[in-house]
């Protein structure tokens, strides 16, 4: 005959009450921020004035967005439905995607510090495809100016990046922007000015571009900043491996529990 889960065996329960909840909790807070991501990614895909901005899957935030909160609420949803059901085969796909997503996690830290030319490539390529989109795409005009306010930089590479965008272009002499750069690219105390990066690579021959405008590239800027804030990247990537572990552990330990004390037909 079955015996009930919730009955006692020397005053204790077979099932850890504060591991099955605190699993059922954690599991729903990341099914909800997946739930979130996927309705901020949609409704920004939604206010798309044309599908030709959708065109670059890569450089699209509203869709990364959407897809990454799909994932996130998809496999949260195993470690919901597990926990509250105290389900062992869910619980062990949960623990199996978590291990999953730790060991492609650690994969591409090892893979981006031992090919860095070449993600470094790949990169350049995503920011360049942004740049020529700058003027077109209000999500990717948002980043890539808060980026190049914060980190202090302009372009991929170099400033002369700006000019693949028509915009921008010093040979389209028609634009008021012609051989110029993004506001963002001026130093601080000349951003109160959207027209500060106006035309000055133009004028680069009679100005002093370091006294105008910063002039190195996102890319490199991007490095030197991690590199000079270890601590900073070190609490990030514990930040993105520790719930991880945390939902591993809760997974295991539950599971584990539910195997020990698996009904058995007398």
């Amino acid at each position: 005959m079955a015996y009930d889960r919730e009955e006692l065996i020397g005053g204790q329960f077979r099932v850890s009450k504060k591991i099955k909840y605190t699993l059922l909790v954690f599991s729903m807070f990341f099914w909800l921020v997946g739930g979130l991501f996927m309705a901020v990614g949609g409704y920004s895909i939604s206010q798309k004035q044309g599908y030709e901005e959708l065109s670059d899957f890569a450089t699209d935030p509203g869709v990364i967005l959407a897809v990454l909160g799909c994932f996130i609420f998809f496999v949260s949803t195993f470690g919901v439905l597990g926990s509250l059901r105290e389900n062992l085969c869910l619980l062990k796909t949960y623990k199996i995607f978590l291990i999953v997503i730790f060991c492609f996690e650690v994969f591409c830290g090892i893979i981006a510090f031992a090919f860095w030319p070449e993600v470094k490539k790949m990169v350049d390529y995503n920011l360049q495809v942004a740049i020529k989109k700058y003027t077109v795409n209000s999500d990717l005009r948002n980043m890539i100016d808060k980026f190049q306010r914060e980190i202090g930089c302009c372009g991929s590479l170099t400033i002369d990046d700006w000019d693949s965008n028509p915009y921008f272009s010093c040979e389209n002499l028609e634009s008021y922007r012609s051989c110029g750069v993004p506001w963002s690219c001026c130093l601080r105390k000349f951003q109160n000015n959207r027209q500060c990066g106006y035309g000055v690579r133009n004028e680069r021959v009679h100005l002093k571009l370091s006294n105008e405008i910063y002039q190195i590239g996102c890319l490199d800027a991007g490095f030197q900043f991690f590199k000079a804030h270890l601590l900073l990247t070190a609490g990030l990537a514990i930040g993105f491996t520790l719930p991880l572990f945390i939902g591993i552990f809760l997974s295991h330990m539950l599971g584990r529990q539910l195997l020990r004390f698996k009904p058995q037909k007398q």
